[in-house]
C-alpha cells in the first residue's frame, strides 16, 4: 500500500461515523452541575473526534468561575472525558450587598446576603491586601478538620493574623505567615490542653517555639 493510500484509510477511518463522539463522561464535580460541563460540548455530539473544536470547549468552560481547570481525554470511538478542577472557597469578605465568598486566588465565587456559615469570615481590607495573602496561608496551613472550626479571621498586616473559633471562641494570635506548618501542629496541641483544662483561652502561637496561653475566662 503506499503512503498515500494509507494516509486516506486513516483519515477515513478517524473521519468516519464509527468514530464520533456520541458520549461525554465528567469526573471531579462537586458543587458545579454536570449539565453545564456537558451543555459546553453538547453542540458536538456527532462530530468526528478528530475534528473536535476544543477551543469552543475551553471558551465556554473558562466562563464557569467556579471551575478553576480541566482536562480533556479522549476514549475512542465514542467517548470524551473531561476532569474538572474546581475552585475551592476558602472564606467570605463583606460587600455592599453581603458578602462574597471567594478562594485562596480571590476570585469570588458566589455571593449571599447573610453570612455564610460554612467558611470562615475573613476581616480584612480585601483580597489584593498582604492581609488577604497571609490569612490565606494560616488557614492553608490548617488540617481541614481544624481550618473547619474557624469562624474569622483578621489580619490588618501580613504579621498580624488572628482567628476565632467557632464553638469555644478561643482567640488564635498567630503573627506572621511564617512557620505556619509548625504553628500548626503548635495549635493542635495548644487546643487539647484547652479542652482539659476547660474554659476560653486567647493562644499565642506567634513564636511557635514558645507557646503562650491566657485564659478568658
Amino acid at each position: 500500500m503506499s503512503v498515500l493510500g494509507f494516509i486516506g484509510l486513516v483519515s477515513g477511518i478517524v473521519l468516519s461515523p464509527l468514530m464520533t463522539l456520541d458520549e461525554v463522561v465528567v469526573a471531579g464535580l462537586e458543587s458545579v452541575p454536570e449539565e453545564v460541563v456537558v451543555g459546553a460540548v453538547k453542540e458536538q455530539l456527532g462530530t468526528p473526534l478528530a475534528l473536535l473544536d476544543y477551543g469552543s470547549i475551553e471558551k465556554r468552560l473558562g466562563g464557569v468561575v467556579q471551575i478553576q481547570s480541566f482536562a480533556t481525554e479522549l476514549r475512542p470511538p465514542h467517548t470524551l472525558v473531561i476532569r474538572i478542577v474546581e475552585r475551592v472557597p476558602i472564606g467570605a469578605i463583606a460587600s455592599d450587598s453581603g458578602w462574597d465568598v471567594v478562594d485562596a486566588a480571590g476570585v469570588v465565587l458566589r455571593s449571599s446576603a447573610a453570612a455564610p456559615r460554612t467558611v470562615p469570615r475573613l476581616n480584612i481590607e480585601g483580597v489584593d491586601s498582604p492581609g488577604f495573602l497571609a490569612a490565606v496561608r494560616a488557614l492553608l496551613a490548617l488540617p481541614p478538620s481544624l481550618r473547619g472550626d474557624v469562624a474569622t479571621i483578621s489580619a490588618e498586616t501580613r504579621d498580624t493574623v488572628r482567628l476565632i473559633l467557632r464553638g469555644v471562641p478561643h482567640e488564635i494570635r498567630w503573627g506572621s505567615d511564617e512557620l505556619s506548618t509548625l504553628k500548626a501542629a503548635v495549635l493542635e496541641r495548644a487546643l487539647e490542653i484547652a479542652s482539659e483544662k476547660g474554659g476560653t483561652f486567647v493562644i499565642d502561637v506567634s513564636a511557635p517555639d514558645t507557646l503562650i496561653m491566657n485564659r478568658m475566662n
